[in-house]
């Protein structure tokens, strides 16, 4: 059964087809080296690699597989080497087999080893006359990770069908997986939005659901999974150390807000990178007026500006911070009627919206993408200024992600640059890239194809 990553919050859906990076080949995945197996012996010709493994992203390349030849403890140069691979894996030219000749340090490179489009487990494997052989195992992943302005990378140490979550954090089979790092975490049956910490740590949390139903949060900076006592068997993760059981929201086990119909997005309040110091949820009450909790402070209000001109109506969705959509209208309102960027209207003529997240191009300001309602033109909506543009290269009906980036028919475009990545399958929520930092990622995998 594969587990779900929960999304109270407002998502978008997932699209589907292959991915090309935008102005770049395959990039080569980081592979660590481990001590060569097998070890030298004391005599006698061997063969050995570099690592005990090799991991390539699928339809990419592993490049860094090097063999090695000895003769006891000696390196052994000139020793010709039969390589082959098999489970899909082929090296350039589509042959499953390739000779190569020992330098003089008694090592050679294996070459360019193709990864097949189905995420299958291969292995090369080496040979010489009147030497031990020796082998190592080759893995994929269809995981990626796209970072506003920097472009691509890819994820390792993720297992291939990984639910995308945050950051470079993936979810496949109640284990959560960290990019370059490989499993933190166990027994995890929905995970919320990664935020955050809204106790100023600098670190970010990530609210979970347990298979057994209890509450924990995972820290990035710890590295550790927390259980939450007294919070309901079976609530479900929000975001940061937040959870919603029926119409309540619990922090630290206890009950911070108890009238909530819909969430919002928690964000630092006002802040364009890093923290500060409070934060705020937005959300409608049962009764359907716009309202705040903040953090630390755990307290709860009801927007000054609901129920007059320069205010949201009834009924308005949450958005972030202190933003709600009523009829097309993006409204800003107040903790005690004063605002920094004013309240009211500060946009208008939008059909829908994704995550609030920090401007990667401006430091200290915050982005919105958000799709217009009368042309379906992709927009982005700039938070200080108050001030919406028509973003270009972006096809009209897409989907806004996060800062710059867009959705659309499986493929992830951003603003200016055109599509950036396509065959999406799944993608997670977008966010600071780390804390303090004002780009901005979103982790993504792609469909299972031939290549």
């Amino acid at each position: 059964m594969r587990h779900s990553v929960d999304r109270p919050l407002h998502l978008p859906a997932h699209p589907t087809r292959r991915v090309i990076l935008h102005g770049a080949a395959w990039a080569v995945p980081a592979v660590a080296l481990v001590a060569a197996t097998p070890a030298f012996a004391a005599s006698g010709k061997t063969l050995s690699f570099s690592a005990a493994s090799y991991s390539g992203v699928t339809c990419g390349t592993i490049t860094t597989a090097v063999v090695k030849a000895a003769n006891g403890a000696a390196a052994a140069a000139g020793v010709s080497i039969a390589l082959q691979l098999s489970g899909g894996y082929t090296f350039d030219g589509g042959g499953t087999s390739a000779t190569v000749v020992t330098g003089s340090d008694g090592s050679v490179s294996c070459g360019t080893i193709h990864v097949p489009g189905n995420g299958a487990t291969g292995t090369l494997s080496a040979s010489s006359s009147g030497a031990t052989s020796a082998s190592a195992s080759l893995t994929a992943t269809d995981a990626r990770i796209l970072t506003s302005p920097s472009g691509l990378a890819d994820a390792t140490s993720v297992p291939t069908g990984s639910t995308p979550v945050g950051q470079d954090y993936f979810l496949a089979g109640g284990v959560l997986y960290k990019s370059g790092t490989g499993a933190v975490a166990t027994g995890i049956a929905a995970v919320g939005r990664l935020v955050e910490s809204p106790s100023g740590n600098a670190t970010f949390l990530l609210p979970v659901r347990r298979d057994d139903g209890s509450a924990a949060v995972f820290s990035t900076s710890a590295g550790t999974l927390t259980t939450v006592s007294g919070t309901p068997s079976g609530a479900t993760p929000l975001a940061a150390d937040l959870f919603l059981s029926g119409s309540s929201i619990y922090r630290g086990g206890a009950a911070v807000a108890t009238d909530v119909a819909e969430a919002g997005q928690l964000i630092s309040h006002d802040a364009g990178s890093g923290s500060s110091s409070t934060f705020f949820l937005p959300y409608r009450s049962s009764v359907g007026s716009p309202r705040i909790l903040r953090l630390p402070n755990n307290d709860v209000r009801t927007a000054p500006e609901y129920g007059t001109a320069n205010g949201p109506g009834g009924g308005a969705t949450p958005i972030a911070d202190d933003l709600f959509l009523s009829s097309g209208n993006i409204y800003r309102v107040s903790w005690d009627g004063t605002s920094a960027y004013g309240t009211g209207i500060v946009a208008s003529g939008i059909a829908a919206f994704g995550t609030l997240t920090p401007n990667p191009y401006y430091s200290g300001e915050r982005l919105l993408p958000v799709r217009r309602t009368s042309t379906g033109e992709a927009a982005l909506f700039m938070v200080s200024g108050n001030s919406v543009r028509t973003a270009t290269n972006v096809p009209t009906g897409s989907t806004p992600l996060g800062a710059d980036f867009f959705a659309s028919n499986g493929t992830i475009y951003q603003d200016v640059s055109g599509g950036v990545a396509s065959s999406v399958s799944a993608y997670g929520a977008a966010g600071p890239a780390a804390f303090g930092s004002n780009k901005v990622t979103v982790p993504f995998t792609v469909s299972s194809s031939s290549c």
